[in-house]
């Protein structure tokens, strides 16, 4: 998935919490974390898109 794409997610369950796994592994990377986090704050959907460090976790 791209930008875009979370964007579409986002617009289609907009009280949705998203969360970006596997970002910048080997096989993954075509979005890093800090491109998809410019891109959630322009938006104005950072709020909504989660995007846990390497071994980071959440609790809900």
């Amino acid at each position: 998935m791209g930008k875009d794409d979370v964007f579409e997610v986002y617009k289609a369950a907009p009280k949705a919490k998203i969360i970006a796994v596997h970002m910048e592994a080997v096989n993954h990377w075509t979005l890093s974390r800090e491109e998809l986090k410019s891109f959630a704050n322009k938006k104005g959907i950072a709020s909504n898109v989660l995007i846990p460090d390497d071994g980071e976790s959440y609790e809900f």
